[in-house]
């Protein structure tokens, strides 16, 4: 009975020394861990690491990619201790196209990370500052941001992108101006994929550019704010509201420009457009605009409009006008290449008077001809066009297939007065012909064949 005793004495005994023996090692064990895992830091500053590479054309896909030719980023790093805490990274590389140097203070707790960057693209004023924390892979969160700065044309990064494009209107483009971004992103053990979003910014950016087909184009003051936010691997893009002092294209001055623009799954709609231009507005709604063809149609509405320099556009009218015109105009831009006008419609207010001053009626006098009217009755009539006062204006373009045969029709009614003689103006004119002869708008744009393509 007490041999018994005694073995179970001694068994109890040695499970509690192994019991202990496994605790003082497990002890031991996360000592080392703890010990081992606070001088990682410290043995990064003596252990040298390999230049790392990293392929990022995953991410640059479509026209972005065009814009770079080199798609990776290269990271050579140097790590050293910082004052009074933490370390000092240095890293050099390449980021695209372009050389980097970065530098970050980096701050290391028993799970944590934190510390600030600064990145500028070698031989460039581009600077970008970021701060950072994190424990891993799955919890993490950062902000940056490029302060407010000057742009244009010389700029050596934008040049490089320029060059890029391929397109025409590129080789005179000339503009000076401002921009600013801001970025932040975070990834969290609720949330495990990562979310970022980008805001940037253009202010008092004054552009010039000649089209293809030789039209020149100023732009005055243009303020645009632009963004994207992201989770995983789906983004959406922010609305933005363009907004400029002025457009100036052939002759034409839209001023206190504006627009709302929403980014679709393919392409982006205008759901409004709209500026001031010759003493009224124009409007614009839902235009379609695909980036990859550059196609788009919609209607531009007139709203008091001066009639003088709405006939000054038309090649067979020379002289003045006084009155408000109201309509719509259709157009279709195809490839971004070829501006179609379509049937035009314009009208002058209803009950209101306007003068009218035709200094050479000849054009319209060899149209009635044409039209069969006895030349005495032509003679009266360029007596009447000199000074007449109307109160129904009527302008109609339509357009004929391909632009030839087009016809623009013009109805006048009013009275004209000679001393004490009135005589009533009923007056009807249709011209005949192509429609960039009929309508001088002075939008030229070039039309490229299979042979220039090939050239």
């Amino acid at each position: 009975m007490e041999t018994d005793e005694k073995k179970s004495g001694k068994s109890v005994s040695w499970k509690r020394r192994i019991l202990r023996w496994l605790l003082t090692a497990a002890v031991v064990l996360l000592l080392v861990l703890a010990a081992f895992v606070l001088s990682v830091p410290y043995l990064l500053t003596h252990v040298p690491i390999p230049e790392l590479e990293f392929d990022l054309s995953a991410h640059i896909k479509g026209k972005l990619a065009e814009l770079v030719e080199n798609k990776k980023a290269t990271v050579d790093l140097e790590i050293r201790r910082g004052n009074p805490d933490g370390f000092r990274v240095r890293a050099r590389g390449r980021l695209l196209d372009w050389r980097y140097t970065a530098t970050a203070n980096v701050r290391f707790g028993f799970i944590r990370a934190d510390g600030d960057l600064r990145l500028s693209l070698d031989g460039t004023d581009w600077m970008l500052y970021a701060d950072f924390s994190g424990t891993g892979a799955k919890d993490w969160r950062f902000n940056a941001n490029v302060k407010e700065r000057e742009i244009s044309r010389d700029d050596p990064v934008l040049a490089s992108v320029l060059s890029r494009l391929g397109s025409p209107m590129t080789k005179d483009l000339a503009f000076s101006g401002s921009f600013s971004l801001d970025a932040e992103g975070s990834c969290t053990p609720k949330r495990p994929v990562p979310a970022w979003s980008a805001r940037g910014g253009v202010k008092n950016l004054d552009a010039s550019l000649v089209t293809p087909g030789g039209t020149p184009v100023e732009i005055s003051a243009l303020r645009l704010r632009f963004g994207v936010d992201a989770i995983a691997d789906h983004r959406d893009i922010a609305p933005m509201f363009p907004r400029a002092d002025s457009v100036t294209a052939a002759g034409f001055v839209l001023s206190n420009a504006f627009a709302s623009v929403r980014a679709t799954e393919r392409s982006y709609l205008v759901t409004e457009a709209g500026a001031d231009c010759c003493g009224g507005e124009l409007r614009l709604y839902s235009l379609f605009l695909d980036p990859e063809k550059l196609s788009a149609g919609a209607t531009v509405f007139a709203d008091g409009i001066d009639a003088g320099q709405v006939l000054s556009r038309l090649a067979y009218f020379r002289g003045q006008a006084s009155g408000r015109l109201h309509g719509k105009m259709p157009f279709f831009l195809k490839d971004g290449r070829e501006l179609h006008i379509k049937n035009t419609y314009l009208f002058s207010t209803p009950g209101e008077t306007g003068k009218m001053r035709i200094d050479d009626p000849k054009p319209i006098l060899d149209n009635l001809e044409l039209g069969g009217v006895p030349e005495a009755e032509r003679g009266n009539l360029a007596k009447v066009l000199a000074d007449l006062d109307y109160n129904v204006l009527k302008i109609e373009l339509a357009r004929g297939e391909g632009g030839e045969d087009s016809t623009l029709s013009v109805q006048i009614e009013g009275s004209a007065t000679r001393g004490s003689t009135t005589v009533p103006v009923n007056l009807n004119i249709a011209f005949h012909g192509d429609v960039d002869e009929i309508v001088n708008l002075g939008l030229k744009f070039k039309r490229h064949t299979g042979k220039e393509k090939q050239k």
